[in-house]
């Protein structure tokens, strides 16, 4: 069973919401862990990737509307 992540939750588990521009289109995203040259990002797909930090250029905050 694959645990389903909401913006509510992601929040709570101290991560940090936003959209990542690809080549492909925007996909949600969250940043797990920030290190000094790597982060690792979560994709909604639960798709787990490590990037470099310079990537952070192509992410923007998510919001919700909700607050």
């Amino acid at each position: 069973m694959e645990m389903t992540y909401t913006y509510r939750k992601v929040l709570n588990k101290g991560f940090t919401p936003c959209w990542y521009d690809t080549d492909h289109g925007t996909r949600v995203a969250w940043i797990e862990k920030e290190g000094r040259k790597w982060m690792t990002v979560r994709f909604a797909t639960g798709e787990r990737k490590r990037k470099p930090l310079s990537d952070k250029r192509y992410m923007t905050p998510f919001k919700s509307k909700r607050g």
